[in-house]
């Protein structure tokens, strides 16, 4: 091969690489460009929109642990209504004492 071969081919080599460099950057822009418009068309409102979805559901658990707290409270605060500790155990004694003498 001749120098002046060389130089074409060197030269158009130079020339597809500076070729495939530009090709590469404009193909990098434009999947940057389609990158900017998804995340702002798409994924900002649906992140936004989880966010207000959230503090919806914060404040409800808020006021149902508020409810529950309330209900807890006004339960432990009535106090309890039925017989005396002393005639439940007599019950209990006279009913063990049948079924004791009714086992025999």
């Amino acid at each position: 091969m001749s120098a002046e071969k060389i130089k074409e081919v060197k030269a158009a080599v130079q020339e597809n690489a500076e070729n495939a460099a530009d090709s590469a950057r404009d193909e990098f822009d434009a999947v940057r460009l389609h990158l900017e418009r998804l995340v702002s068309h798409h994924l900002i409102p649906a992140l936004s929109n989880a966010g207000v979805k959230a503090e919806v559901l914060k404040d409800q658990a808020v006021a149902k642990a508020s409810e529950v707290a309330n209900h807890v409270q006004t339960d432990f605060s009535v106090p309890a209504r039925g017989r005396s500790p002393l005639l439940t155990i007599a019950i209990s004694g006279v009913v063990g004492f049948i079924l004791g003498r009714l086992s025999r």
